[in-house]
């Protein structure tokens, strides 16, 4: 009985650390109606974006969570700051993306 709930334990433990690399967002560069999006509603998007590279990084690098997880499992700490470059690159592009129209639009 002890052992069953030992291991139980260590399963719920193990589980909570990986759920700490969880990977980012994925955000698409380019999104139908993208064009179509008013300049109040490019604005709203590129605050989106602003706030979800904020997220990014603060999930990126020596959290406590990510430290506890390289005890049990080290590439995920590797993957974790792949995803960040990743997901940033996306950020990026979209907002160049939306970037563009706004200026088309001759936006203020």
């Amino acid at each position: 009985m002890r052992k069953t709930i030992v291991t139980l334990m260590s399963i719920l433990v193990i589980g909570f650390l990986l759920e700490g690399c969880a990977t980012s967002e994925k955000i698409q560069t380019v999104q139908v109606g993208d064009n179509q999006l008013s300049c109040n509603q490019l604005k709203k998007e590129l605050e989106k974006l602003d706030q979800a590279e904020r997220d990014v990084k603060s999930k990126k690098g020596m959290t406590g969570t990510n430290v506890a997880s390289t005890l049990f499992w080290l590439p995920g700490l590797a993957y974790t700051y792949y995803d960040a470059g990743q997901a940033m690159e996306a950020i990026n592009g979209r907002c160049a993306n939306l970037t563009k129209f706004y200026n088309n639009k001759n936006c203020r």
